[in-house]
């Protein structure tokens, strides 16, 4: 089950495509934070499901995908970033966002130097501020 911090960050990655005019066509986390219509969950990218996918009249996507700092350094998240980045490359129209807490910007772009798509001009970074992420359930003794 996603964190309350993992939730938050796809409702920030939501409303960031929603402003970009993106219609969400499929939406894994808790549907409430954004619609009061329930979305089909994300069909598997390669071996992974994006968090959410949003798609504009004209047949462009973009994919949303929100990492908290405890999930940036698994080889799944490495493995996620070049599969879906992959994916988005098939039209230069096409986006990829990530999602992050501020405070894990300097892990992510160690991560992209190392994948060598930090300056990839399909990807997008989200900076959420730490002081609006819900405590952890485990912070809150």
């Amino acid at each position: 089950m996603a964190s309350s911090q993992h939730n938050f960050i796809v409702s920030m990655i939501s409303g960031k495509l929603q402003k970009n005019n993106f219609r969400i066509i499929y939406f894994d986390g808790n549907y409430t934070d954004i619609t009061l219509l329930k979305k089909e969950l994300p069909p598997k990218i390669v071996n992974h499901r994006p968090d959410v996918v949003g798609e504009k009249e004209n047949g462009v996507f973009c994919i949303g995908e929100a990492k908290t700092k405890n999930d940036l350094n698994s080889l799944r998240t490495k493995n996620q970033l070049l599969d879906f980045l992959s994916f988005v490359s098939i039209n230069t129209g096409n986006r990829l966002i990530i999602g992050i807490p501020i405070s894990a910007e300097t892990i992510l772009n160690r991560i992209l130097i190392g994948l060598n798509i930090k300056d990839h001009s399909q990807l997008e970074i989200i900076l959420v501020p730490d002081i609006l992420l819900p405590k952890q359930e485990d912070e809150e003794n």
